[in-house]
């Protein structure tokens, strides 16, 4: 056998997948093992080991699927992430906000819990529904589906599209849908998608190439 021979990622995921077995006690045959793996190749193999590094750590029951799938990152907010950005876009009509249809319909359950003043059964509710709804999805594979709830401050509508759309959450069609005319939109239309941290790191390398610039023509 060769041993420069590289492994592919199922045999990765299911070496992973017999260790880890192992050390949480869970006895799989062979067939639910390559199942397992199976499901678990619809994600990226690094988010897939990284969840199994997880489970060794955390676990003190059975190696399950969901156990498994519950550690993947894999886009998808928590629970208590998502209903934080709600409650934001709740609270201050001004503020737009990046959601998941999925949150939204979650949220169906505990809206008229929050509007009465009672945030903490809103969040349990929310919970409940948003923890099962996105398990069922994980477990097929789908990814987030991301919607831009806006508010009234233009402004930071623009930027938070923007950036949406630079880190591929929306498309750029759905994004221009968004936007009045501006440079926003022109940036978008032109495929120049940069976040501000990205522009303010690319105007501190051009600051520090000046620099050496000047110093080069002060040595000569």
């Amino acid at each position: 056998m060769n041993a420069n021979k590289e492994i592919n990622p199922a045999e990765k995921i299911i070496q992973a997948i017999t260790v880890t077995a192992e050390l949480t006690g869970t006895q799989l045959s062979a067939n639910a093992a390559a199942v397992m793996a199976e499901d678990l190749l619809a994600y990226p193999l690094d988010k897939v080991l990284i969840a199994f590094e997880r489970c060794r750590r955390e676990l003190k029951g059975r190696l399950t699927l969901a156990a498994i799938l519950e550690r993947i990152d894999d886009g998808w907010q928590s629970a208590e992430e998502a209903f934080n950005t709600l409650v934001a876009g709740w609270e201050n009509e001004h503020l737009s906000i990046l959601t998941t249809h999925t949150a939204m319909h979650a949220a169906e359950s505990a809206s008229a819990l929050f509007n009465a003043g009672d945030k903490y059964r809103a969040g349990l509710a929310f919970k409940t529904a948003y923890e099962r709804i996105v398990s069922e999805k994980k477990a097929k594979g789908i990814q987030p589906d991301w919607y831009v709830s806006a508010g009234l401050d233009k402004e930071q509508l623009a930027q938070l599209v923007t950036e949406a759309a630079a880190t591929g959450k929306i498309t750029n069609d759905y994004a221009l849908a968004l936007l009045p005319a501006g440079e926003e939109r022109m940036n978008i239309e032109a495929g120049n998608l940069l976040t501000d941290k990205q522009k303010e790191e690319g105007k501190a390398r051009l600051g520090n190439l000046l620099n050496l610039i000047a110093q080069k023509c002060a040595l000569s």
